[in-house]
């Protein structure tokens, strides 16, 4: 708790802040002790910072650190979102969970992100362009796509697929192709319609991932912040 808050006050040069909150360590492991700290920690950030919040409770099949169920990770999301601005589920969670809680941060007036994360390739075009067609029919109000570049065909897919899905829709997208390949798309990306972009502030949450300052300084330099 106390790395995470120190993590909030040294995010000074963000935009909106992301809580992962699946990496909370703490003595108990019940999923009443995580919902519960999750609010608090929520809590504690509201009294930190003034930045926007996303809530995300990342799965380990997604890439994140998160030790109970889809239905520990739904209970813990329902519960903070009532502190968030938007949260983040997960395109291939449970169905009947995903919509539950889209539907309740919607009811809510919290922003969803839907998202999908594969760290093994970089699907064909057409492959990416239906997931994020199929986040967007799942109620996105942001759709995301996180994909792993394995060569450098695969960057300018996903930048080719940032510039048309963009252009085509009228949900914003955020896209990223992972990995020391892809760490250009953390500029590129934003500068051909990606809609958010992710930095880190003390050490890297994915991989190819720049610091905020970095991020900050290089978009500026190109006239994107």
């Amino acid at each position: 708790m106390d790395e995470f808050l120190n993590t909030v006050r040294l995010a000074k040069d963000a935009d909106i802040i992301e809580l992962r909150a699946d990496g909370l360590k703490f003595e108990s492991s019940s999923e009443r002790a995580y919902e519960a700290e999750v609010k608090r920690l929520l809590k504690n950030v509201r009294l930190q910072a003034e930045l926007p919040i996303i809530l995300t409770i990342r799965s380990e099949k997604e890439g994140g650190v998160f030790p109970g169920s889809e239905k520990d990770i739904a209970l813990c999301l329902k519960e903070g979102l009532k502190q968030a601005d938007a949260v983040d589920v997960e395109l291939r969670m449970n169905l009947e969970l995903r919509d539950e809680i889209i539907q309740l941060a919607k009811s809510s007036n919290v922003d969803v992100i839907v998202s999908f994360h594969d760290f093994n390739e970089t699907p064909e075009v057409d492959t990416m362009c239906g997931i994020i067609e199929e986040e967007v029919d799942a109620g996105a109000d942001i759709a995301k796509l996180a994909v792993t570049a394995r060569s450098k065909r695969d960057v300018v897919n996903l930048l080719r697929v940032t510039q048309e899905m963009s252009e085509r829709l009228d949900v914003p997208i955020v896209t990223i192709s992972l990995g020391e390949l892809g760490r250009v798309t953390r500029i590129a990306a934003p500068m051909l319609g990606s809609a958010i972009t992710y930095g880190y502030v003390n050490r890297e949450t994915a991989p190819g991932q720049l610091s905020v300052k970095e991020l900050k300084q290089m978009l500026a330099a190109l006239g994107g912040a």
